[in-house]
């Protein structure tokens, strides 16, 4: 269970083309797309938009929302884009999700 977990949050890529200054990007999904409101939540910088993220995914990946949130941001926890969650965040100057991850550490 727990790889089939992890293979599915690797797989979760984002393959996104924004044009800066404007909301309605248009955005890629490919990968599992069970998780890819995690990557949304990158791509808008949407802090509640990635706690309810975290919150639906509660026994799932793990027991409690700071589990699921450590398991996201681990090493080998799910991608956007081929990067981990907290260097696509930097990569998209997403900085209240970028915030966000890094007082989850």
């Amino acid at each position: 269970m727990k790889k089939l977990i992890a293979l599915s949050m690797a797989f979760c890529a984002l393959h996104a083309s924004a044009k800066l200054g404007t909301s309605d990007s248009k955005v890629k999904y490919a990968g599992d797309l069970a998780f890819s409101n995690f990557c949304e939540a990158v791509v808008k910088d949407d802090v509640n938009l990635l706690k309810r993220s975290v919150r639906s995914k509660v026994g799932q990946v793990a027991n409690s929302p700071q589990g699921v949130l450590k398991k996201l941001i681990a090493a080998d926890g799910m991608t956007c884009n081929g990067s981990d969650l907290v260097s696509f965040s930097e990569k998209r100057k997403a900085s209240e999700v970028s915030e966000y991850l890094s007082d989850a550490k």
